[in-house]
């Protein structure tokens, strides 16, 4: 038997633009994943199975947490053993202490099947340089942005989200105030909701940005904030207010429902009342510091 825990952690989009729409109903975007320090916690447990079955067994903190084939990290374990064809059978337990708020924008379920992953990759001994692109493919099949978790550096990123490029020189020198006013959006409605027509298309821009700059932020657009905001004015209400209160730069993360503001560092009194705010009213707050 083996026991481990590791920290699974959250991602905020430096602009997130939607090129196009294709015929298999699929969006192309661009973006820039950047690391933030907010985390859940996952224990793993496996031990050879006692039957000829594997048998995998959920468990969180957070009641309205599937515990089921509808987690993603229950199809990171399927596919897995799928992919590298282990014909041996297990019982694997998975404790997860969610602290990434669910359908935030923050990435916690593809975070948390990365973290699947990876755990599965050192237990099994797979040799990841032979077997990069399966292993990129086999992070794919789960979800778009679980390549990205596995790199967790900051990218950019197109196509589905799956095409990466890391940036070497894209660092925020700003503390990040992430705020979640307890709310939910779900991807799929952000996404039929863009109401675009099959055919649609616009050059990207996200791609020529190798370092964050401030001055140039009417560059960095999130395109799901217009509909987004126009159903949860609460959300726009909270961008408006870090703006208006000492951030340099305030954005939806994803298709929301997590703002988050960047704040500079030597003003650490002007964040900490933004952040005292948002606390007084019950939101979710966290900061992760620059660098």
């Amino acid at each position: 038997m083996k026991q481990e825990i590791i920290k699974s952690y959250s991602k905020i989009n430096i602009g997130l633009r939607i090129l196009g729409k294709r015929a298999d109903g699929y969006h192309d975007i661009e973006t820039i994943f950047y690391p933030v320090k907010i985390y859940d916690e996952l224990g793993f447990t496996i031990s050879p199975a006692e039957k000829e079955f594997n048998s995998v067994i959920l468990k969180s903190n957070k009641s309205y947490i599937p515990l089921n084939a509808d987690n993603l990290c229950y199809k990171a374990v399927l596919n897995f053993f799928k992919t590298f064809r282990i014909t041996d059978t297990y019982k694997i337990e998975i404790d997860m202490v969610k602290n990434i708020p669910v359908g935030g924008g923050l990435g916690g379920g593809s975070s948390n099947a990365a973290a699947v992953l990876k755990f599965l990759i050192r237990y099994f001994k797979i040799d990841i340089g032979s077997n990069k692109s399966k292993i990129i493919d086999l992070a794919l099949s789960i979800g778009s942005d679980v390549p990205f978790f596995l790199i967790m550096k900051p990218c950019y990123a197109e196509g589905r989200g799956e095409k990466l490029k890391p940036l070497k020189n894209f660092k925020i020198k700003y503390n990040i105030l992430v705020v979640n006013p307890h709310l939910h959006v779900s991807t799929k409605w952000a996404f039929e909701n863009l109401n675009l027509p099959i055919g649609f298309h616009k050059d990207k821009s996200l791609d020529k940005i190798s370092e964050f700059d401030p001055d140039k932020k009417s560059e960095i657009v999130n395109d799901f904030e217009k509909i987004v905001f126009e159903k949860y004015p609460l959300l726009n209400e909270i961008k408006n207010y870090m703006l208006d209160n000492g951030s340099v730069f305030s954005s939806m993360s994803g298709s929301g429902a997590t703002v988050y503001g960047l704040f500079d560092p030597n003003k650490k009194g002007t964040l900490l009342k933004c952040r005292d705010e948002f606390q007084k009213k019950k939101y979710l707050t966290f900061i992760s510091n620059a660098g």
